[in-house]
């Protein structure tokens, strides 16, 4: 039996533990490796355990639904399977999300084998799908003074930061942001970097679009929340170009 790997994304801890319990029992090819509560935590599970699976709920207080989350993922590798107490969400998912099921809470046990099911033959019809672009695992080698030389992906790459002729990297680890330091400059590493993905947003940072949260416009400049409370500035300059090259991440 082919293990499938999941998360389960609900504000509800009672409706993770209900759903966790019933895969459990009835679906044990199902391994859960994480569970979230949030958007947030959610877009972090994503990054660090890669699923083949994701069941989501819609709505996720206080940022926004599940349809939220996936637009953030864009050109995700994993499936969906929406857990919700709306009907009414129906349609919306299927336009937008394609889901490989759709559960209306509470949901019955033979709705359930039969979602995993569904999961495990479009699985084995189509192994390959939505795998990331060959760019997100492009590593690139950085001159570390502390531990020599470092070979850093681009997806694990939260931000970097300006120090001076240095550049701070912060890389996004499965329970913490993982600091190192490069003797280089945040210009000549921005050039190593995939350029749809890096977007400089100020003169001291360069961020990878992929992990952005939210963001807020404060003013003519703005603020990028990114997973574990880091938070990086956008300039007047570059909040145009910023916002645009966005869009066209989330549209994949």
């Amino acid at each position: 039996m082919k293990r499938i790997k999941a998360i389960i994304v609900d504000d509800e801890s009672s409706a993770i533990e209900t759903l966790q319990g019933m895969l459990g029992t009835f679906c044990p090819q199902v391994e859960i490796l994480a569970v979230a509560s949030s958007v947030e935590d959610g877009l972090l599970a994503i990054r660090s355990h890669q699923p083949d699976l994701v069941f989501l709920d819609i709505e996720i207080p206080p940022f926004g639904k599940g349809f939220d989350l996936l637009k953030m993922t864009p050109g995700n590798s994993f499936g969906v399977i929406f857990t919700t107490a709306y009907s009414e969400y129906a349609i919306q998912a299927i336009n937008e999300a394609q889901p490989w099921g759709y559960l209306i809470k509470p949901c019955r046990v033979s709705d359930l084998i039969q979602a995993v099911m569904a999961a495990e033959q479009k699985m084995a019809n189509n192994p390959t799908s939505g795998v990331n672009e060959t760019s997100d695992l492009q590593g690139i080698i950085i001159p570390d003074s502390r531990k020599g030389n470092i070979v850093v992906f681009a997806r694990t790459i939260l931000y970097c930061k300006a120090d001076g002729g240095n550049t701070d990297i912060y890389l996004l680890r499965p329970d913490k942001v993982e600091r190192i330091s490069a003797s280089r400059s945040l210009k000549e590493l921005e050039a190593q970097l995939p350029p749809h993905l890096f977007c400089r947003t100020h003169h001291s940072y360069v961020v990878n679009l992929q992990h952005v949260v939210r963001y807020q416009r404060t003013g003519r400049n703005g603020v990028i929340f990114l997973p574990h409370n880091h938070k990086v500035d956008i300039s007047v300059m570059k909040m145009e170009g910023f916002e645009e090259q966005f869009k066209k991440v989330l549209k994949g």
